[in-house]
């Protein structure tokens, strides 16, 4: 920002002014205290804010969001949806069946019919509907990759909005059923074919003159993240193109040309035009080029400065591109303002109805082989949030995302870093709001900062599937399993009750619990959020059942015995696992037994020569290391039922 005013991004395509007048910190921050933040939406917010300092956002724990079969993938229609259009899908659908249904079954779901989202339907409702509620996704109710299929008017941004804080979401939508089949199929050769795009990736930022918006997402955003990539990724290929290389000739080439990249990133004005303007549908959403002589002109921008889905020939091939467009109205328009100014509650129209943009809906449809995601903005960027008042350059969420992408994660994994930011920038924005509500002197530099970033934060979306990944990367899929304290028995060989109970998430409620103040809708168990006395009782039968765990562990672990084993050839050993010990093949050299009060029983042989005393101090470790894994057994266990304990206090 500068010294005086806050200059946003977007141009007027009509004027060559900036879509929103710069405005001044006092006047931002006036705009910020007016607007009304849903109660409920805020609520969920600062729940998901806590889960993510406190463990992690994404799916519920334990599953890997890299591996569609334990995250599951589902297909929403809007309710009366064309069933040719499911029909064009389908070699997608088909590809995503044999991975997410791999597993189980129902981990591939297609919402149609019934079960479509219905007009006005917000997101608890539709969920509701199908089974699930607020908190981390469970993939055994809904997937956590989520595919919108339809426009805006039909399943209306604020949904998909609502949706993503919670599942990993895209949109799909084009004009015509053959641009679905095409998209369908470029996403498949994409992840079945060898090489689709080429390794490298590149950055494009334009620094116009006289314009302060491009001269600082490009110098505070665009080269830093270039470094970092080009830092961290030894294999790709990273080439920047910054002010004077920003020529819409370039661009060309990058997008769809025969320089097609597997990611760009790019940074400059999105072009804006009047309501019902003839060129709205088509160009609004396109990208400003260097090409364009700057603000001070105040004239209207000529076509040739812009690159819009007009400039993405027939000829071109975009194949297997990941493009991120920083820009106002990159990704969609919605009808509606969707910032209320001055407390009015007036909001005006933007448009004759909402839409997608037509430079990715050209980028992913293309005949020649399309994109396989493109993510901007819906509504107006507010570019200048990567830059903190006092705080300097803040580039982290940005450049997390791009780690992530280049670390095999899915895009709607990748894009998580910014659903934690918006509910963390909201709980703070409503924290300071109601602070000066009561009196306090608000601090405008910061307070205009804070509504800009989460405004930006909140309008990125993801069109396409959002299951899709970085062309040239490992497609990794190990589970993320979580690590549990087990006991250590060499006598025993049975299944230790209390590190299963541990494992299966059961055992530690402190992973999902809500935050003090949150409703409790947003907590433990499968199937019993509906209602207060069901979530009661589900959590009394855990906690009895990891209580008679605890029990019967404790009955197991009130003798720990050590026996050690020698041999002359190994491959005569057998194990007998009625006497759970070793039978022929193996001599017995010695045996201890450790009461859980302290007493212990040792057995050694007689005569101890200098190979036994070796052996002697090996069975002396274990035996000491089962003494510590036994008490550590013990503890968690007595945590995990105190955990639940308190969970019932709360209730």
């Amino acid at each position: 920002m500068g010294r005086d005013a806050v200059v946003f991004n977007g141009i007027d395509a009509t004027t060559g002014a900036y879509l929103l007048p710069p405005m001044s910190p006092e006047a931002v921050s006036q705009i910020a205290r007016g607007q009304v933040l849903d109660p409920a939406d805020l609520k969920e917010l600062r729940w998901w804010h806590h889960r993510a300092t406190e463990a992690v956002f994404g799916p519920k724990e334990g599953v890997d969001p890299r591996n569609l079969a334990e995250t599951g993938w589902g297909v929403v229609f809007a309710h009366g949806a064309d069933p040719a259009v499911r029909e064009a899908l389908g070699e997608l659908l088909d590809h995503r069946r044999s991975e997410a249904a791999r597993v189980r079954q129902h981990r591939y779901r297609e919402f149609v019919g019934d079960n479509a989202y219905r007009p006005g339907e917000s997101k608890q409702q539709f969920l509701a509907r199908q089974g699930a509620g607020p908190g981390p996704a469970d993939p055994d109710s809904v997937p956590y990759y989520l595919l919108l299929v339809g426009d805006p008017e039909a399943i209306p941004y604020s949904f998909q909005y609502q949706l993503d804080v919670q599942y990993a979401v895209g949109r799909l939508h084009f004009d015509t059923v053959e641009e679905y089949a095409r998209y369908a199929h470029s996403a498949v050769a994409a992840e079945t074919r060898d090489s689709v795009a080429t390794p490298r990736a590149e950055f494009f930022a334009t620094r116009n003159p006289e314009d302060p918006a491009t001269a600082l997402s490009s110098s505070e955003l665009v080269v830093p993240l270039a470094e970092q990539v080009r830092d961290d990724q030894a294999d790709w290929t990273v080439r920047t193109h910054v002010g004077e290389e920003a020529t819409k000739e370039r661009l060309a080439q990058i997008l769809g040309g025969h320089d097609t990249p597997a990611l760009l990133f790019t940074a400059t004005h999105g072009m804006g035009f009047p309501n019902g303007h003839p060129r709205q549908a088509r160009h609004q959403g396109a990208l400003l080029c260097q090409d364009w002589p700057g603000p001070g002109r105040r004239q209207p921008v000529d076509e040739q400065h812009y690159f819009c889905a007009d400039d993405v020939g027939d000829t071109a091939r975009p194949l297997g591109l990941v493009s991120f467009h920083l820009g106002a109205v990159g990704a969609g328009t919605p009808q509606w303002d969707d910032f209320a100014h001055h407390g009015s509650g007036h909001r005006s129209e933007l448009a004759p109805h909402a839409f997608v943009a037509g430079l990715p809906k050209r980028l992913l449809g293309h005949p020649n082989g399309g994109a396989i995601a493109v993510i901007g903005h819906v509504e107006r960027a507010w570019g200048y949030s990567f830059v903190w008042p006092r705080a300097g350059r803040q580039t982290a969420v940005y450049g997390s995302c791009l780690a992530r992408l280049f670390d095999g994660h899915p895009i709607g994994s990748a894009f998580e870093y910014f659903n934690e930011r918006y509910a963390e920038l909201s709980s703070d924005l409503s924290a300071t709001l109601e602070e000066v509500d009561f009196g306090k002197q608000p601090d405008h530099w910061e307070l205009a900062a804070m509504w800009t970033a989460n405004n930006d934060a909140r309008g990125f979306a993801i069109l396409g599937d959002p299951a899709v990944r970085l062309v040239g990367v490992a497609h990794r899929t190990e589970p993320l399993r979580r690590l549990v304290a087990t006991g250590v028995n060499a006598g025993r060989a049975e299944p230790d009750p209390v590190a299963e109970a541990a494992t299966t998430g059961r055992a530690d409620p402190s992973r999902t619990a809500p935050p003090e103040g949150a409703e409790l809708d947003y907590a433990l168990l499968d199937g019993v959020r509906h209602t207060r006395e069901r979530l009661v009782s589900a959590l009394q039968d855990v906690a009895e059942n990891v209580a008679a765990a605890l029990e019967r562990a404790v009955d197991n672990l009130t003798v720990i015995e050590v026996a050690t084993y020698v041999s002359d050839d190994l491959s005569t050993v057998t194990y007998d696992s009625a006497r759970k010990g070793f039978g022929a093949g193996a001599e017995l050299r010695a045996l201890t037994r450790l009461s859980i009060d302290g007493n212990a029983q040792l057995v050694v042989p007689r005569d101890l020569g200098e190979a036994d005393e070796a052996l002697w101090r090996l069975h002396a470790g274990l035996l000491e290391q089962a003494r510590a894994a036994r008490a550590e057994l013990v503890k968690t266990g007595a945590s995990a039922v105190a955990g639940l304990l308190d969970a019932l206090k709360v209730l």
